[in-house]
């Protein structure tokens, strides 16, 4: 699969999910909501990580824009 996450958005990704991950286990609660919000936390780190969400796939969004995308290429100018 493709990058489909900007360089901002892997950045605050990555923070809201260590975040999470890190609020969860200094509470030290053991519950079927703490579970699943440390599981969120995790998809966020691992969507930071690797600049890939399936979400975004599924949802057909793409953020992330790739530098200098010239339309035309200098090989392929045809002379005349």
């Amino acid at each position: 699969m493709q990058r489909n996450i900007s360089g901002l958005e892997r950045v605050l990704r990555l923070c809201l999910g260590l975040g999470i991950c890190a609020a969860v286990l200094m509470l030290g609660h053991t519950n079927l909501a703490d579970s699943a919000l440390l599981l969120v936390g995790l998809f966020l780190v691992l969507n930071g990580l690797t600049a890939r969400c399936y979400l975004w796939r599924w949802l057909g969004i793409n953020s992330f824009r790739r530098a200098g995308g010239c339309s035309i290429s200098p090989n392929d100018r045809s002379e005349a």
